[in-house]
């Protein structure tokens, strides 16, 4: 059994290193049980994400959403029915992780599986708590130990959610326009004289920068304030969600330094940046 839910641990290890193009290198500071089991909920995310942005149907894509939710029932109860899902039951249970907050997840992914059209600001924020934040309140047992998570640190790992949730809508929009999906609040795009043809042309108009500008400013500020969580953690958890955060507010301050290439290129850090963060955060004083 043992050598069963290593190899489990495995599996979801190598889902992480393939498909965390940031989160890798922030996982990779944490104590190796702390890591694994990040790497559970990570695999456990990424295959509701695959689901949502596969080629199948929206009602077979609605049903694999289903049978994933069964099975995180089923591995809250202590009987996984894959080989991912015994990491994830092991997790779940050793750490004291909220079966809720894995659900708020798969809410939110549901969502994307009808064109998105946000139209105003709070349901942004609802979304992005549903898809970044959800999976920040699922971690932080893991961060602190399995004790219960104060109000303070779940609202701090709520906006640090959001920041990063901001930083990609912002950095993802032309991917997104591809998907049929707009998470810039119609009410925004309006109140500036952006029409949705116009954002659909990839036309980089006055208004648009404007509004670009006034999101960026609203994803710093929830990662400035998501980073308020670090004093209140184990010092051995600290690096991770401070990676994090360095890694995308980089990511913010390249796109705004850069006049928001958000339709010539998708901005991104290079491995060797991300592993010197990683490097350097072992001896600074966080």
């Amino acid at each position: 059994m043992a050598s069963d839910l290593a190899r489990a641990y495995r599996v979801c290890a190598r889902a992480t290193r393939r498909h965390a193009r940031n989160f890798h290198f922030a996982f990779l500071s944490l104590p190796r049980a702390q890591r694994r089991a990040v790497y559970a909920l990570y695999a456990f995310c990424r295959e509701a994400d695959s689901i949502a942005d596969g080629p199948s149907s929206t009602e077979a894509k609605r049903a694999g959403l289903a049978e994933l939710r069964k099975r995180l029932a089923a591995a809250g109860r202590g009987e996984p029915e894959t080989e991912r899902d015994l990491a994830l039951a092991d997790t779940l249970a050793r750490y004291g992780v909220s079966e809720e907050d894995l659900r708020v997840v798969l809410d939110g992914v549901e969502l994307d599986l009808n064109p998105m059209r946000i139209e105003t600001s709070d349901q942004l924020r609802s979304y992005c708590y549903h898809v970044a934040s959800a999976v920040g309140l699922a971690t932080l047992p893991i961060l602190i130990d399995g004790a219960p998570p104060s109000a303070g640190l779940r609202e701090a790992a709520v906006d640090l959610g959001l920041g990063m949730q901001y930083v990609n809508v912002l950095r993802d929009i032309d991917e997104d326009l591809a998907l049929g999906r707009i998470y810039l609040p119609s009410e925004e795009l309006a109140a500036r004289g952006v029409t949705e043809s116009e954002l659909r042309s990839r036309t980089m108009t006055h208004g648009l920068r404007s509004l670009l500008a006034a999101h960026a400013e609203r994803a710093r500020s929830y990662l400035d304030s998501g980073r308020l969580l670090l004093p209140d953690l184990p010092r051995r958890s600290r690096a991770c969600p401070w990676l994090l955060s360095e890694i995308y507010g980089r990511i913010l301050a390249r796109i705004v330094a850069a006049d928001y290439p958000v339709f010539e290129r998708r901005v991104s850090l290079p491995a060797t940046e991300k592993l010197w963060l990683v490097f350097s955060s072992s001896w600074k004083r966080l």
